[in-house]
């Protein structure tokens, strides 16, 4: 059942590896951004940003560089009847394949999987309709994505900065 919903976006960044600036450059080149979706490996300059914007609803779940992070390492981020599953990935070996991932996901009834762990960018939706997104890195290439929600759901784009 589709709700009526009004479109938003979310950025989603992962593997900031130290760079705040990275991080905060995101939501000054989109301002109108309506949430944050971090998926590991810069918690701690996630959290400054939370404490920079307490006003934007964000989330995040820490990566395998995470030491002091004690979060869970996937979270389901509800969006009416859409499902997004957040995850760095490393426990899902995906720099191995895609596989475990993408049948966890699918266990969770996701709508979208969105994992870091990588670096490398990947955007694709499966033949069953599960999006599968990867930012990349932007601690080193500088690379996000935004989602945009709508009544017709998800689409995505990847960004630089």
């Amino acid at each position: 059942m589709r709700y009526h919903i009004q479109p938003r976006t979310l950025a989603v960044a992962s593997d900031s590896h130290g760079s705040f600036d990275a991080l905060e450059q995101i939501l000054l080149e989109n301002p109108k951004t309506d949430g944050f979706l971090f998926l590991g490996d810069g918690m701690r300059e996630f959290e400054g940003l939370q404490g920079l914007y307490p006003n934007l609803p964000m989330v995040g779940v820490p990566g395998n560089c995470d030491w002091s992070s004690r979060g869970p390492l996937v979270r389901i981020y509800q969006d009416h009847d859409l499902r997004l599953m957040l995850t760095h990935g490393h426990q899902y070996h995906v720099k191995a394949g895609l596989e475990y991932l993408l049948d966890a996901a699918r266990d969770q009834d996701a709508t979208a999987v969105l994992f870091g762990h990588t670096h490398k960018e990947l955007l694709r939706q499966e033949d069953d309709g599960l999006w599968v997104i990867n930012p990349g890195s932007l601690g080193y290439s500088g690379t996000y994505a935004l989602l945009e929600i709508s009544e017709n759901g998800i689409s995505a784009k990847l960004k630089e900065l």
